[in-house]
């Protein structure tokens, strides 16, 4: 199994955003790495794991504001991409966008994530973000501790393109995720990453949904 985020909890500078935007890379052996936002992203490593809280979301950021948004939104997120041992398929590679409730009390997510490959050293966007699927979506209460996870498709693409005409690979640092219903962005550190920088979108996000590890 191959993880690119999501254990050891670790602080870290927050990347406020102002929209939810929101990829996926071509898995290698078992890594993992989970992070927090930062204003730029970190320099690339081959495997690495780490995993930083988000701080809480302003006050205009409420379920008055979103109607979907769930009252309880999590704001203390641990954030990973976890890709199932054999998650090949059709040309496409399978994931798994994992949120933790790392805060103290039980809190509820809803919807589906944004998720997009970053890269440049600085967050710049590469390629379209991930399509969201809006259907079977309903509202799942974490425990403190316990995670659910939203699935994620990604055509592989490989380095020239795969099955997409028009695409033109470009490696990335890793993925900016944004939460269901959140502003808030946490960025995935994986040198493997590579996006479609010319092209249709590559990838699909699902809602969270629970997850058995």
């Amino acid at each position: 199994m191959r993880v690119l985020g999501g254990a050891a909890v670790a602080a870290a500078s927050v990347l406020m955003l102002t929209a939810c935007g929101s990829q996926a890379s071509r898995p290698t052996a078992s890594p993992t790495v989970t992070v927090a936002p930062s204003t730029a992203a970190p320099a690339p490593t081959a495997t690495v794991t780490r995993t930083l809280p988000a701080t809480p979301e302003p006050a205009t950021s409420t379920a008055a504001a979103d109607p979907g948004r769930p009252a309880n939104q999590c704001t203390d997120i641990g954030v990973s991409v976890v890709t199932a041992s054999g998650g090949g398929a059709a040309g496409s590679e399978f994931f798994d966008v994992l949120f933790t409730n790392t805060g103290g009390t039980p809190c509820a997510l809803r919807g589906t994530p944004g998720v997009s490959v970053v890269g440049d050293g600085d967050g710049t966007q590469l390629g379209e973000p991930a399509t969201r699927v809006q259907t079977g979506v309903s509202t799942l209460t974490l425990a403190v501790g316990q995670t659910v996870a939203a699935p994620l498709q990604v055509v592989n693409i490989g380095t020239n393109g795969g099955p997409l005409q028009g695409c033109t690979v470009k490696r990335g640092d890793g993925y900016r995720v944004y939460p269901p219903h959140s502003t808030r962005a946490y960025f995935v550190q994986d040198s493997s990453a590579v996006a479609c920088v010319s092209g249709p979108a590559f990838m699909t996000v699902r809602p969270v949904a629970r997850y058995s590890g």
